[in-house]
């Protein structure tokens, strides 16, 4: 079985990332789970502690014990683990990669790398530290926030208006709103954020309201009105809010119900928590 949790990081991490995440499963390693993997917006450096795990929609997908880049998701995938699974998906906010790397987004598209490949200096010891607390929890999510707290640090990592736009696109998916803060032509907007985050202004904000619908649904899985969602969220009628939801997840909102413990994803966002109240 595999135990889906997310943690909200240190707040003096808050502005640049968005998410761990921990997939982690009690298993031998005999058997393998399918599990659905939905769009979410993000570069993320992605921790194997144990076990083995195939994104399939990624060329050198198949991964076992290491640390790893994860581009942005744009479509709904499978992704094959074995049920000894354990790994932790650093998920930073759009944009916050390309400021922390130096590297364009939008050339790291369908395939997963190792730190090697893009030439990304981590203390070596890193992923040992890690991986000997990794039964425990609060020493695992301590040295998470250590190390990255240093690393930002030590990259002079500052937050700026054009990240800050970026992050609120992200969280809210209000468009107008963002291009109505920028001052740069809506040519010259694309192309900087298809560089900084591999997305374009319109995918984005459609990530980006999607995960409040998500939010909407965790806590109302019961007592779902998906025609007052759909115009809450401003679609342009129920259809349109139908194939919106499919196009991301390959189901319809109803169906979404019915199979969401085949979304790791979703059942992270369903346990996410600041780690004083784990």
């Amino acid at each position: 079985m595999l135990k889906s949790s997310m943690l909200i990081p240190h707040e003096k991490l808050k502005n640049w990332i968005k998410v761990f995440w921990f997939l982690e499963g009690d298993g031998n390693g005999n058997l393998i789970n399918c599990q659905k993997i939905i769009p979410d917006g993000c570069a993320t450096i992605f921790i194997v502690l144990n076990g083995e795990i195939n994104f399939s929609l990624y060329k050198n997908g198949e991964m076992k014990r290491g640390i790893y880049v994860h581009p942005p998701v744009m479509r709904s995938y499978f992704a094959y683990v074995s049920d000894d699974a354990y790994f932790i998906d650093i998920q930073l906010n759009p944009s916050v990669f390309y400021k922390l790397f130096n590297i364009a987004v939008d050339e790291l598209i369908d395939t997963m790398y190792t730190l090697d490949d893009l030439s990304i200096n981590f203390d070596s010891s890193f992923l040992e530290r890690i991986y000997n607390c990794k039964h425990d929890k609060t020493k695992v999510y301590n040295e998470l926030n250590n190390f990255l707290i240093d690393l930002f640090y030590k990259s002079n990592f500052n937050k700026n208006e054009t990240l800050c736009n970026i992050n609120k696109l992200y969280k809210d998916g209000d468009l107008d709103a963002f291009f109505k803060s920028q001052n740069l032509s809506v040519r010259q907007m694309e192309r900087n954020l298809k560089k900084t985050t591999g997305l374009t202004p319109k995918f984005l904000s459609r990530i980006g309201r999607f995960y409040s619908i998500l939010d909407y649904i965790k806590f109302r899985e019961h007592d779902t009105k998906f025609k007052e969602l759909a115009k809450e969220q401003n679609f342009s009628n129920h259809s349109h809010f139908i194939r919106e939801f499919k196009s991301l997840t390959q189901a319809t909102p109803e169906n979404f119900l019915n199979i969401n413990s085949d979304f790791p994803q979703y059942q992270g966002l369903c346990n996410l928590r600041e780690f004083s109240k784990y």
